[in-house]
């Protein structure tokens, strides 16, 4: 086991008040470690999308504390915490969130602009090679399938190199056979680039190729959530 990379110490999302409260997230104590792939499953409404957004510093928790390195996300102020969030973390959304009127190419380039990083070639070309995208950089998201956006998504949070890839049902918009394709990149994304993972997912067979599976629901971590699930350790 590695060290830990985030952290969650009660961490909680309610909504409402008095009789119509509903608790999203209810008091989730998670560790995630360094160079795993950890799988967050539950039914539709269980929180897991809530959860993801609340450990990488995109929705503000009710109460509890999430710690990316020890270092308390929501006790910074929101100007840190963009910056942190944005050279530490990759997000892949199931919507993929590609912006429409720029370029693949363009895509790719703008996180390194707005976080003043200069570009690595070399990783680039392996990663846009990896992912079968060079045919496609001077394509717009609309000319690409649903997996060759996803694959673009994906290109787009990991060319900062974060530590960390949170990614919301990233087999969820496209086909079964591209879904295959897409789990296989990230194992190998894992296996050679030491890269975290924390997928949120309703498909087993993603579930299946973790390193750990956490169950929710109700907003609470399952009981059966833990070392007994790690693939390899079972």
């Amino acid at each position: 086991m590695g060290s830990e990379i985030i952290r969650t110490e009660g961490l909680s999302k309610y909504y409402g008040d008095g009789e119509a409260l509903v608790k999203s997230v209810d008091q989730v104590n998670l560790s995630i470690w360094k160079g795993e792939i950890t799988a967050i499953v539950g039914k539709s409404g269980s929180g897991k999308t809530t959860l993801l957004h609340m450990m990488g510093g995109l929705e503000p928790p009710t109460k509890g504390r999430v710690l990316l390195d020890g270092s308390p996300l929501y006790e910074m102020n929101d100007s840190r915490r963009t910056k942190f969030r944005r050279e530490r973390i990759g997000f892949i959304f199931q919507k993929f969130q590609l912006i429409p009127d720029m370029t693949i190419r363009q895509n790719l380039q703008f996180p390194l602009d707005v976080a003043g990083k200069k570009k690595d070639k070399a990783f680039e070309e392996e990663l846009i090679s990896m992912l079968d995208l060079e045919d496609r950089l001077g394509f717009y998201p609309h000319q690409l399938s649903g997996g060759g956006q996803q694959r673009a998504a994906i290109a787009r949070a990991l060319l900062l190199k974060p530590d960390l890839i949170l990614a919301d049902e990233p087999t969820g918009n496209i086909d079964e056979a591209a879904g295959q394709e897409l789990l296989k990149f990230i194992l190998r994304s894992n296996e050679k680039y030491g890269q975290t993972f924390v997928i949120v997912t309703h498909d087993m067979a993603a579930a299946g190729m973790a390193h750990r599976i956490v169950r929710l629901k109700d907003g609470m971590v399952q009981p059966d959530s833990g070392e007994e699930n790690r693939r390899g350790h079972v």
